[in-house]
């Protein structure tokens, strides 16, 4: 499928989930919410974005190691905030990874993304196993029932959090796996082998960062919460973050930014919990505007200094040339 067919699809998707939740929670409700929000814990939800983005950079920095061993705190932030530009206006996000590798003026591209791809896994291990406490909670509550999907859907949670736990503590098997599977493609291999270069310990402090940073973001989420509820329970608002971000691993990526499965996600289970489809839908858009929009748009002087290869693969331009450079 052509690439331009592909992204119309995906736009016209994520359209039809954006106008079919506007239709399915009340607009007047939706409306009535927003107006009367406290925008104390908006503000408190704001605050957070940074150490939420400083954390983003410290977790990549210590996977970054084996590949560009140096990396200063500017370099860094710039790559950040340039995937997070890039990625904003590519499906799945997938311009995360090239913002961040061509950011830097070192170092191989594609191991560079690699360790992009192993942070979001990561992201991925942590965010499941969480969800699978709240949704664990529920079925003893009795806020979700305990049939076939569900249970279909706890059961694909813990086999996702026990493979990606597994190959996070043993990292080591992600090379040979990739060996087993590919014993010809040297150019895939050579790169997959900077998992020997971690540690036990270093995959713990890789563990360690995303679970603080996962709280960080369930944090805000909680907080929007109660700025359009704010006589809802912080457990039942903890809940529906952790039931939230556990549906929004499992989906498949199928809309730009993965935009109507986190916001669908959080109107459900919101609803579910006696809290509001309204205040699920209104705290999930914020947080996409405060964790994504926001970086995105800082980001985008950022891209003006990417390092992009020319046609011929021989050597690198960076815009703009300073006249130094000249």
């Amino acid at each position: 499928m052509p690439r331009w067919l592909r992204l119309g699809l995906k736009s016209l998707l994520t359209a039809s989930v954006l106008v079919a939740l506007g239709v399915t929670v009340d607009p007047t409700t939706l409306a009535d919410s927003l107006n009367d929000a406290h925008w104390v814990w908006v503000g408190v939800a704001l605050l957070l974005t940074p150490l939420n983005l400083i954390l983003d950079g410290w977790v990549w920095k210590q996977l970054l190691t084996p590949v560009v061993d140096r990396v200063s705190l500017s370099s860094l932030a710039g790559a950040v905030l340039s995937g997070i530009a890039l990625g904003f206006w590519t499906p799945a996000r997938t311009g995360e990874y090239a913002g961040r590798a061509l950011s830097l003026s070192r170092g191989d591209r594609w191991s560079i993304s690699l360790t992009v791809f192993t942070q979001r896994m990561v992201d991925m291990a942590v965010g499941v196993t969480v969800g699978l406490l709240a949704l664990s909670w529920a079925f003893m509550k009795g806020v979700l029932p305990l049939s076939s999907p569900w249970l279909a859907a706890a059961t694909i949670g813990l086999g996702t959090s026990l493979s990606l736990i597994t190959l996070i503590l043993v990292p080591t098997r992600v090379h040979r796996c990739v060996q087993w599977l590919l014993p010809k493609r040297t150019n895939i291999t050579d790169r997959t082998a900077l998992f020997k270069r971690y540690s036990r310990d270093h995959g713990m402090r890789v563990i360690g960062g995303s679970i603080a940073r996962y709280f960080v973001f369930a944090t805000q989420l909680v907080c929007l919460g109660m700025a359009f509820t704010p006589s809802s329970s912080w457990v039942l608002l903890a809940a529906g973050a952790g039931l939230t971000f556990y549906a929004k691993y499992l989906i498949p990526s199928l809309t730009l930014l993965d935009l109507g499965i986190r916001e669908g996600s959080a109107a459900f289970f919101f609803q579910q919990l006696g809290v509001g489809a309204a205040a699920g839908l209104n705290a999930a858009l914020v947080l996409f505007v405060l964790n994504i929009l926001v970086p995105a748009l800082l980001g985008i002087p950022f891209l003006t200094r990417l390092h992009v290869p020319d046609i011929s693969g021989k050597a690198e331009t960076q815009v703009p040339v300073s006249p130094r450079q000249q």
